[in-house]
């Protein structure tokens, strides 16, 4: 695991998100601290690598190769058959063919 960029740093970022996930699990109360929420704003220059890269990860998963392939089949059987009506689709589409190539 990569070392913080620190030089005083003596944990590693695991040690660190280990705590955290540890102290947010088994804190029963912490006073009279606010709770803030903000909503998730999708970014409007979304990389348009993402979700090709994204699929790609999971299609390559030792799992999804041995127990799902059936379901794998399936799924690219419906890739061929989708005919995408608008251009955000299209897009989508077109981003996947690369993916689909690979399998």
């Amino acid at each position: 695991m990569s070392k913080l960029k620190c030089p005083a740093a003596l944990v590693t970022l695991a040690d660190i998100s280990s705590f955290a996930v540890e102290y947010a699990l088994e804190t029963t109360s912490v006073g009279d601290v606010p709770l803030q929420m903000k909503k998730y704003e999708i970014p409007t220059n979304a990389n348009p690598y993402v979700l090709p890269w994204t699929m790609r990860g999971i299609l390559e998963e030792d799992f999804v190769k041995t127990e799902l392939h059936t379901e794998v089949i399936e799924l690219l059987k419906q890739f061929d058959d989708w005919k995408p009506a608008t251009k955000v689709l299209k897009d989508v589409k077109y981003r996947l063919e690369a993916v689909r190539s690979k399998l």
